[in-house]
């Protein structure tokens, strides 16, 4: 114990950083000094559940004047997990929250806090239209609800956060004002901002989950609604998405700026246009980090008719194809010419992850140390409207679609020069990776950065 004592207190600190809750508690039993090391780092980061367990736990340290000033951030998650599903059981505001959660304002350091929803969403649409296949707990009434209330805690503590992060967040902003000034009041002056989007599915027929007015409409909404009022001092970012989007939906980020923007995190993200790279690029002189998570470049897409306005690129700019009603358009620009271009203009890019991070059984949360770096073959992808059961779609091998006319168009043929490329920046960022590995979140084999298709020699 003596040596362990004679480390700086600065690496001991960091050492216990890394030791996990069941070793923090036995440390607290140790000598004073490891005892408040142990203590600071097992209370630094609070939950509160709807269980009674959770919610005395919580009311112990709020009671507590010497643990009350140690927490930094709070996690408040909603779900109740003692419903059941199949019973199709409403979740009601938990019981004793009313106390409670007011209370959270009596701690002192805290700046950062996460909100937590149910991963199932069923959106507030009454047109006889749409479809709702399953009704979760969690209705579009409860989630504004909760909102309202933990949004009125961020506005009243003392100190205003700046840290926040909401996981699965519904397709479907609040039209309450009382709770959009209360949000924007929180958001502004934020450093960091996650957000996990969750929407609407319909297992019956999940080719039409982008039809819902309510998805559409978010993510039109969401620059004006969540990033804007933090733009100025936002120096981290993270967006990700069950659906896929920035086509369709149509996610349009190019008239914000960030100007202290250091880290971009981007999952189930489409690129489609130039002046989406171009807007990454506009953050040059401060943007360190990139982490893209199941992003991939549209090369090739189509719309209906009526739905060509829900999607990103002008009517005008689109074209009919001999033989078929629907709007087309592509993309030329590959992930080589990304890459080379984020090696050449950004100057301060000290990390990049691209590949895939594990999406089951949730969305990705407070993830992107953790993405594979890997070069998937769903890293390109057609978005064909109409189609299912899913619009978006892997193109398939060129090799087996040689006599292509109006059906899918293949997926590029350039494994080599996004591998060169990709090594190219890595080396300079001087950021090493694994190269070959299996992955078993997503099922695929990386072999020297670029996955393997089925049945692939080596």
């Amino acid at each position: 114990m003596s040596r362990l004592l004679n480390l700086p207190s600065e690496l001991l600190a960091r050492t216990i950083f890394n030791v996990d809750r069941s070793s923090l508690k036995s440390l607290r039993q140790s000598c004073r000094f490891i005892s408040q090391l142990a203590t600071d780092q097992l209370f630094r980061t609070v939950h509160l559940q709807p269980s009674e367990t959770s919610q005395n736990g919580l009311q112990e340290i709020l009671n507590n004047p010497s643990l009350r000033r140690i927490p930094r951030k709070i996690y408040i998650d909603t779900v109740d997990e003692s419903l059941n599903y199949d019973d199709e059981e409403e979740q009601k505001w938990p019981q004793g929250w009313d106390n409670l959660v007011p209370q959270v304002k009596g701690l002192p350091r805290l700046n950062a806090a996460v909100l937590c929803f149910d991963k199932g969403f069923t959106s507030d649409s009454r047109d006889q239209d749409y479809l709702h296949y399953t009704d979760f707990p969690q209705t579009p009434q409860f989630r504004f609800h909760t909102m309202h209330k933990l949004f009125s805690l961020l506005e009243s503590l003392r100190h205003p956060i700046q840290d926040l992060g909401i996981r699965n967040l519904q397709a479907d902003n609040p039209k309450d004002p009382k709770t959009l000034a209360k949000m924007g009041k929180v958001l502004s002056g934020l450093l960091s901002l996650r957000l996990s989007i969750t929407s609407e599915t319909n297992d019956a027929a999940p080719e039409h989950d982008l039809e819902y007015p309510e998805i559409r409409m978010f993510f039109k909404e969401l620059p004006s609604t969540w990033l804007s009022p933090a733009a100025p001092s936002l120096q981290h970012l993270s967006l990700c998405s069950r659906e896929y989007s920035g086509f369709y939906p149509h996610l349009d980020l190019s008239s914000l700026f960030f100007p202290r923007l250091k880290t971009l995190s981007l999952g189930n993200f489409c690129f489609f246009h130039d002046s989406q790279i171009d807007w990454i690029l506009k953050h040059r002189d401060t943007l360190e980090e990139i982490y893209f998570d199941d992003c991939a470049v549209l090369y090739d897409f189509c719309m209906m008719e009526e739905n060509v306005d829900a999607c990103a690129l002008p009517r005008d700019t689109l074209v009919r194809r001999e033989g078929d009603e629907s709007l087309y358009g592509s993309f030329e620009k590959r992930w080589h010419h990304i890459f080379d271009l984020f090696a050449e203009k950004l100057p301060k890019l000290r990390h990049f992850r691209i590949g895939s991070s594990n999406w089951y059984p949730d969305i990705p949360f407070e993830q992107e140390r953790d993405i594979k770096v890997g070069l998937y073959y769903n890293r390109y992808m057609c978005c064909y409207d109409g189609y299912g059961p899913s619009p978006y779609m892997e193109g398939e091998d060129p090799k087996e679609l040689a006599n292509l006319k109006n059906a899918w168009r293949p997926s590029p043929e350039c494994d080599d020069e996004d591998r060169a490329a990709l090594r190219k920046l890595l080396a300079k960022l001087g950021q090493s990776v694994q190269e070959s590995y299996s992955n078993r979140h997503s099922g695929g084999r990386i072999v020297d950065l670029v996955q393997r298709r089925y049945g692939s020699a080596e």
